[in-house]
């Protein structure tokens, strides 16, 4: 299932990330992030500047149809990123990838 506004709200997302640092990363999407070139601390960064307008989707995860993903699309180092987003109260981290969008 799929749908054009964001699941989660955004500010949560990155009170989240503010809250946990690098624990805020599944370990895939620091691993990509880290490929790019991209430090935990620039990552967060790029999470804090997410805004509202450059949500992609929103959609279930392939796993369990009850949980919520949001896409966003930004730029950074002339790369177009790809970040998806979930929150899960007292439980794993908010950002599940972290890439570059067409490599």
């Amino acid at each position: 299932m799929e749908k054009n506004t964001p699941h989660y709200d955004l500010a949560v997302i990155k009170a989240e990330v503010r809250r946990l640092g690098k624990k805020a990363f599944t370990k895939t999407s620091a691993d990509s992030a880290e490929y790019l070139g991209f430090s935990v601390r620039e990552m967060q960064e790029i999470i804090f500047e997410l805004q509202n307008r450059m949500l992609y989707k929103s959609m279930t995860s392939y796993d369990d149809h009850r949980v919520w993903q949001d896409v966003y699309h930004t730029n950074s180092q002339d790369l177009e990123i790809y970040i998806k987003v979930t929150y899960r109260p007292g439980g794993g981290p908010p950002v599940i990838s972290f890439k570059e969008k067409n490599p």
